[in-house]
């Protein structure tokens, strides 16, 4: 049986998880200016990857996980990797950084639904409130681009909402999956096979080159390890010890920052409508906090 997380080892690993997760758009909004976003994507994925199968190679002695998890290792990659980071690559550019980490990051909403259908997992009735919260507080954010008339923004939110449905049923399917002492081993291999697919599909259809400045290998180099290979061991980690519902809800705080750094690092003035929706995202996170408290209690 797999132990719970310590709650500060827990509250850590969140921590870390939304703080980098929201830096993400603006860095690769600015990688972008030198590399086709497939390309972009696939590098800083299977770099992400082979990095976390050296240190289970350091750690185990062994690269690849268990036989038994090799079946799941391509929709894992799909989901988690090839579709989640190509739609979040490509979104920044039509929508900005702003909007598309605001809706690339309503995995909540999706891994609730989808979580509640095939997991099994029940919301409980603050935790459905929860939700709710972060439900408004992200339309809200929005709610200034609805009447937009450009249609590069909506064809950008359309590939943002994809990456928020992507990511979700690859968080389902790693919470589905019982990956024991693999974990290290499982997360390089899909990351590293979900990275050779992006390549692939970028000789496919990207004519473009990359420029490798010293600015953009940093930026990749920053994405493909602090943000991808320690994100994702810390997310699987955490989704075979949590409910996939309980800490997805932790993602909605990934866009409000994500709109401030926006604003900090790419000059995207944030709305009025911004604050607000993130007071209600706060609130949303604090019910989610007192739901977990209260059952601790009890």
């Amino acid at each position: 049986m797999i132990s719970k997380v310590h709650p500060l080892l827990r509250i850590a690993l969140l921590l870390y998880i939304v703080l980098t997760a929201s830096f993400c758009y603006v860095f690769i909004l600015r990688g972008l200016e030198n590399a086709p976003p497939l390309a972009f994507a696939g590098f800083r994925t299977s770099i992400g990857g082979v990095t976390l199968l050296g240190i289970s190679a350091l750690r185990t002695g062994h690269i690849l996980p268990e036989r038994r998890l090799w079946k799941w290792v391509p929709w894992v990659a799909l989901t988690a990797t090839s579709l989640t980071f190509g739609t979040m690559f490509l979104s920044p550019g039509f929508a900005g950084a702003g909007i598309a980490s605001i809706l690339g990051n309503a995995q909540p909403l999706f891994i609730a639904a989808i979580g509640f259908f095939f997991l099994r997992e029940r919301l409980s009735p603050l935790r459905t409130l929860a939700l709710l919260f972060g439900l408004i507080g992200v339309i809200v954010i929005v709610s200034p681009s609805f009447g937009a008339e450009e249609n590069a923004l909506l064809t950008g939110s359309l590939i943002a909402l994809m990456t928020s449905f992507s990511a979700a049923i690859g968080t389902v399917l790693g919470r589905y999956i019982k990956l024991g002492d693999s974990i290290v081993a499982f997360v390089g291999t899909q990351l590293a096979t979900g990275g050779i697919i992006l390549l692939f599909a970028s000789s496919l259809f990207e004519n473009d080159s990359i420029r490798w400045t010293p600015a953009f290998l940093g930026i990749l180099l920053f994405l493909a390890i602090l943000d991808t290979a320690f994100v994702a061991w810390a997310w699987f980690y955490l989704l075979q010890r949590e409910q996939a519902s309980g800490i997805g809800m932790y993602l909605f705080l990934v866009p409000v920052l994500g709109v401030v750094w926006a604003y900090v690092f790419a000059g995207e003035r944030p709305e009025p409508t911004s604050f607000l929706g993130g007071a209600i995202v706060l609130l949303a996170v604090f019910t989610q906090e007192f739901e977990g408290f209260r059952r601790r209690v009890r």
